[in-house]
């Protein structure tokens, strides 16, 4: 996108909360220094939906006709859509029946800055267009907040339920059938609140680096996910950044710095992460010219709302064919979401997980027309579906680990959301 006007002393905020319901299909991502810039767009040109047994040859085809056009393609892929890659046939209650694909492509955006909004456009006329938009809104009065009880989410698996389930993943553990894998259950509520007002309430509380927002029809994406799936540049560099390893946040600063300790010394965590890193370096030599894979932090600890988390950094160049889309489905879904060896902890997911993930799970991002493209893992992420909301939380299970102890992971993921949306 060539064409570009900015509008100085204005933004997101200005921009976000003067939105109407006649903007449709609003998008948007949002992220602090260390993610993703923040983006807002809506009125897409065109759209891609696509179920669990669609052609993702047709999924490519479409995002190469709107990059040849000059557009953004911003979307995301569900969880579910990895049985058919990885040929498994899927068992779980797909109750919320939401598209497994759905990508939009935008002729114009915002990029919103601290103190500017810059307008992008694949032509002068949808820039003039758009960039008209964004004035007239920002000339209306703030849209007051409707407020109200926000979401109260309750578990859907009790502990007892867990602790059968994380029985089992030992078992196969024993077994030999696998070395890891991410177990998950859902919780749910109810809201009046508008999806918008809820996930401004998200990025208030979170502020996580890869949050996002789609508005689709009949149900709204709220994502606040710290992880970063893979992300592609203009030169062809792909990175990906899998996390693995959790405690949550101290109470007063001494209690913090021994929690982070207490992560950076667990054998039991550093396990998990050397596997799940030895499996996305793997997926990511399928897609990168040979010897170009490799390391470049085997282990960070870094600082979350509720939580400390552990990350891995591992990097190598696109093979010569390879485009953006062609590695994000190569290497889809997330080797941090699945377990490993990555198919068998599929199959055992889909035994054990009552209902299917839908978009938890799955990736958010965008592609460009450079072919420059960013995914997050949909981890931290609310489907609302009128006023029904749902929140899936998880972790990765190995030999040693404990039932209680993972059960009180998952609600510790889940703790920047509870009481406050």
């Amino acid at each position: 996108m060539e064409h570009g006007e900015i509008l100085r002393d204005v933004s997101f905020d200005d921009l976000w909360g003067r939105l109407a319901d006649k903007e449709k299909y609003v998008c948007c991502t949002r992220g602090p220094s260390t993610g993703w810039g923040t983006f807002i767009a809506w009125a897409p040109r065109e759209r891609y939906v696509a179920s669990y047994d669609s052609d993702l040859e047709a999924l490519k085809r479409f995002v190469r006709k709107e990059q040849k056009k000059g557009r953004r393609l911003f979307g995301y892929l569900a969880y579910d859509l990895g049985y058919a890659l990885h040929e498994i046939e899927s068992h779980a209650k797909n109750d919320l029946k939401l598209p497994d694909a759905l990508f939009y492509s935008f002729d114009a955006y915002a990029i919103c800055r601290s103190n500017d909004i810059e307008i992008r456009a694949s032509n002068a006329s949808s820039l003039a267009r758009f960039a008209k938009s964004v004035k007239d809104i920002l000339l209306r009065k703030p849209i007051a907040d409707v407020g109200g009880v926000g979401v109260e989410f309750t578990p859907t698996m009790s502990p007892e339920e867990y602790a059968r389930a994380h029985e089992s993943v030992k078992r196969h553990i024993v077994d030999g059938d696998i070395y890891q894998m991410n177990l998950t259950h859902r919780l749910e509520g109810s809201t009046e609140k508008p999806p918008r007002e809820l996930f401004n309430d998200m990025w208030q509380k979170n502020k996580a680096d890869f949050s996002a927002y789609i508005e689709a029809d009949g149900y709204e994406i709220l994502s606040a996910s710290p992880e970063r799936f893979i992300s592609v540049t203009a030169e062809r560099r792909i990175d990906t950044f899998p996390i693995k390893g959790t405690r949550p946040r101290g109470v007063n600063g001494e209690e913090d710095e021994q929690l982070k300790k207490e992560l950076n010394k667990s054998e039991k965590e550093i396990a998990e992460l050397t596997m799940i890193t030895d499996l996305l370096r793997n997926d990511l030599g399928k897609v990168c010219k040979f010897g170009s894979v490799r390391i470049v932090s085997s282990r960070v600890v870094r600082a979350f709302a509720s939580v400390w988390h552990a990350y891995s950094h591992i990097t190598g160049i696109c093979a010569k064919d390879i485009r953006a889309i062609d590695a994000l489905i190569s290497m889809f879904p997330g080797g941090s979401v699945t377990g490993c060896p990555k198919k068998r902890a599929m199959e055992i997911i889909d035994e054990l997980e009552p209902t299917a993930r839908s978009v938890y799970a799955g990736s958010i991002g965008y592609i460009d027309p450079d072919d420059s493209a960013d995914f997050n893992i949909a981890i931290r992420t609310i489907i609302k579906k009128g006023e029904r909301a749902y929140l899936q939380v998880g972790g990765g299970i190995v030999y040693d680990s404990n039932e209680r102890d993972e059960y009180q992971e998952t609600l510790d993921k889940a703790r920047s959301f509870l009481g406050i949306l």
